[in-house]
């Protein structure tokens, strides 16, 4: 269950079907409005969701470029006021 803001969740299952096709069952609480999706249909959804997802942290890292060259800085051990060039 994944909880949301004002009293929602999103529930994950796997629903078993007698005949072997399995669904992926994803329930909004507390309206309970369920999509019933295949393997192919959840692994699509996934992947429009992790691409969203992505646009949305590059844009709001593109927001903030200070704050990526500090923790740049940080990585490759440079002291605040020095160059990472080496002469």
């Amino acid at each position: 269950m994944i909880a949301l803001d004002n009293r929602q969740a999103v529930i994950v299952s796997v629903s078993e079907q007698a005949g072997g096709d399995d669904r992926v069952v994803i329930t909004l609480t507390p309206d309970n409005c369920v999509l019933v999706l295949t393997a192919q249909q959840a692994r699509t959804l996934s992947t429009q969701i992790i691409q969203a997802v992505q646009r949305v942290e590059v844009k709001s890292s593109l927001t903030r470029p200070v704050a990526g060259l500090h923790r740049a800085d940080k990585r490759v051990g440079v002291l605040p006021g020095q160059s990472a060039l080496a002469k």
